[in-house]
């Protein structure tokens, strides 16, 4: 019996157009053994296929590619998560993140698809980005359900400002910056790539006036001083331009998005992507983490939050990889919330 399958995935992508979004995306394998075939469901991507749901424009094409008929992961079980990184089951015996409200600056959120995800949110953008916000269940999606996870108790806001125009983005950005000074929410995250020299001016002075009424950022790649910046466990990275403050685990189990993940399974490494592996989450877990930390002492300014998260955090080595301040968010909910002398 051989045990090789064919994956076929029919992905409707017009450019990075959003217009007419049904779902275009199905997903089976066939294999062939003694003159019969058998169609298997790969349980998993098709659920990622639902989840995306209506993403996908209507023009089409077919990807098949080679796969094993079972897909196996060694160690799964057993492999290194956010909770045991962290210590978030401990965290949780004092803190869920109630009360805290927390804004993801992101695209995508499929904000009409999951209304039980989010308490609030905006859409900042314009074009077909902005046409995202609603109906595409993305990265916005993916970096709140892990938010969600980490912080099970904590108020997401979605706040649309991608724009694949840096400039456009950091206007929406700014927008969206002052929106969330107005509704007077506690937390703001962000997890896409860095910004130029150019457009870091105005980012600033928007940041500048969140921090001082007391929004924690918690965004990758952003070296403002006063940002609680996170990276992966492992060395700084290109990206980042000053020392990162806290390092948080870089793998995350939730999402896989099916184009890229048959796209690995035809072409390896050489695909650009890997299953799991992740920086963005980096910045939505931090978030949590504050989120844990501002429900018990909302009185806590960013300085104060950083200062904690840093303090507390401990050495760590990970997969070869030396991290300074791996946070354990048990141990920082503690420290502030232990008998006072």
């Amino acid at each position: 019996m051989s045990s090789i399958a064919k994956l076929s995935v029919i992905v409707g992508f017009r450019s990075l157009s959003w217009s007419d979004r049904r779902a275009h995306l199905s997903l089976g394998a066939s294999r062939t053994s003694g003159g019969r075939s058998l169609l298997l469901l790969i349980s998993g991507l098709a659920l990622f296929a639902l989840t995306l749901g209506a993403g996908f424009a209507i023009t089409q094409a077919v990807l098949t590619v080679d796969a094993p008929a079972t897909l196996y992961f060694p160690n799964a079980n057993s492999r290194p998560t956010y909770f045991t990184m962290h210590n978030v089951h401990d965290a949780w015996t004092i803190s869920k993140g109630s009360g805290v409200k927390v804004g993801i600056l992101d695209h995508s959120f499929g904000y009409d698809v999951h209304p039980g995800l989010y308490a609030g949110g905006k859409n900042f953008q314009n074009g077909d980005w902005g046409e995202s916000f609603n109906n595409v269940s993305h990265h916005g999606f993916w970096m709140a359900s892990t938010l969600r996870e980490i912080a099970p108790e904590v108020e997401i806001y979605a706040l649309g400002t991608y724009s694949s125009d840096e400039s456009d983005k950091v206007d929406a950005m700014v927008r969206a910056i002052d929106w969330a000074i107005d509704h007077d929410l506690d937390v703001l995250t962000y997890s896409a790539a860095r910004f130029s020299p150019e457009n870091r001016t105005r980012l600033d002075s928007a940041v500048d006036r969140a921090l001082m009424k007391g929004i924690v950022t918690t965004f990758i790649h952003y070296p403002h001083p006063g940002n609680l910046l996170p990276t992966w466990l492992g060395p700084r990275s290109g990206d980042d331009e000053r020392e990162p403050d806290v390092n948080i685990l870089h793998y995350d189990y939730s999402v896989v998005f099916t184009k890229q993940y048959a796209d690995w399974m035809q072409h390896g490494t050489g695909a650009g992507y890997r299953p799991f592996l992740s920086v963005s989450s980096t910045s939505p877990v931090t978030a949590g983490f504050v989120a844990l930390l501002r429900s018990v002492r909302p009185d806590l300014n960013p300085t104060e939050v950083k200062r904690i998260l840093m303090e507390t955090s401990q050495a760590t080595t990970f997969e070869g990889n030396s991290s300074p301040r791996t946070v354990n968010i048990a141990a920082a909910l503690r420290s502030v919330t232990k008998p006072q002398k």
